[in-house]
């Protein structure tokens, strides 16, 4: 749902990935379709057969850096937005797991992850 000022999640997600696109084009990548499941059941029982887990992030960067083999995002639009229980254990299950793990909250907190993680700076 929208703020006042518009924002939303997914005009977050769509900025970020442009970014990503255009600051790191030989990247690998990919976006979970987590927020479409919400509008029909029926998508939302398809989805769990065909193997959809539940808290999985929004972003699935499988380029490894110095340190992790990947970086997965799980992205909100803005600071007062939270991770649901279920995607904070998403996001510990890949850290424990040798992947760098995070919640961003806002287009400019992704993407100052997103460098740091490609320069080796986490």
């Amino acid at each position: 749902m929208a703020d006042k000022s518009g924002n939303t999640e997914e005009k977050v997600q769509i900025a970020i990935v442009n970014y990503l696109k255009l600051q790191y084009p030989n990247a690998i990548f990919t976006a979970t379709m987590g927020g479409q499941f919400q509008r029909h059941y029926s998508q939302r029982m398809k989805a769990k057969r065909t193997g959809y887990l539940k808290g999985v992030s929004d972003l699935l960067i499988f380029e490894p850096n110095d340190k992790y083999f990947g970086l997965f995002i799980e992205l909100k639009k803005d600071k007062k937005s939270y991770a649901s229980k279920e995607q904070r254990a998403f996001i510990g299950g890949v850290s424990d797991r040798g992947y760098y793990g995070v919640c961003c909250k806002g287009f400019d907190h992704c993407k100052e992850i997103i460098d740091k993680y490609f320069n080796n700076e986490l």
